[in-house]
């Protein structure tokens, strides 16, 4: 009788840690850094602009030289806030389920997103019916890219909207992308969370 009420107890206990496990997950941490950065560097740009205008000819140089570092500075914590995004979004999947399917799931399995489809196929979830999930594709396919290719503009993400028709991406779009994903994360993972449930526990 005792092990029957401790079952149940432990199962009633993982159940509740399901439902609120959303409620745990932050912002992450790096987009309040990176913001800050990126509206000094903006400003400094725009500071360094209005110089270079009313310099005479040929003293902007250095100041033109600034500008464009600067730029380049802008694009790499563009590109940052997109891995630092996917990764925050990667870590609380994998933590949700190990959690949730311990015994049934190995913790290298999960470097794949094909595998990830598969496993919550194999539970009856479709990963496709989730909320956000074109946006956390969306977000995957930009994290590989900016890994792995020299031109980010590839066949998984010059079809993202905010990259439609482009040849070359600056920093503004990559945060636009950026500003249109930045909640999908949660949004993705509280909705697993839900049905990681109906299939647990009901």
């Amino acid at each position: 009788m005792r092990e029957q009420e401790s079952f149940r107890d432990k199962r009633e206990q993982r159940k509740i840690g399901l439902q609120t496990f959303f409620m745990n997950i932050d912002n992450n941490h790096y987009d309040f850094v990176s913001n800050k950065l990126i509206k000094d560097l903006e400003k400094k740009v725009i500071e360094l602009k209005s110089q270079i205008e009313s310099d005479e000819k040929g003293v902007g140089y250095m100041k033109h030289m600034e500008v464009y570092f600067l730029d380049k500075e802008l694009y790499a914590v563009s590109e940052m806030k997109i891995l630092y995004g996917y990764k925050h979004f990667e870590t609380h999947l994998k933590w949700l389920l190990k959690a949730s399917y311990s015994s049934e799931i190995n913790e290298r399995q999960l470097f794949r997103w094909e595998n990830v489809e598969d496993f919550l196929t194999s539970k009856k979830i479709n990963p496709k019916e989730l909320s956000n999930y074109v946006e956390i594709r969306d977000l995957r396919n930009l994290n590989n890219a900016i890994k792995h290719s020299l031109n980010i503009l590839d066949n998984n993400t010059k079809n993202i909207k905010e990259f439609q028709n482009k040849k070359d991406l600056n920093y503004m779009d990559l945060l636009n992308f950026y500003s249109r994903v930045e909640n999908s994360s949660l949004n993705f993972v509280q909705s697993l969370s839900e049905r990681i449930e109906k299939d647990l526990y009901l």
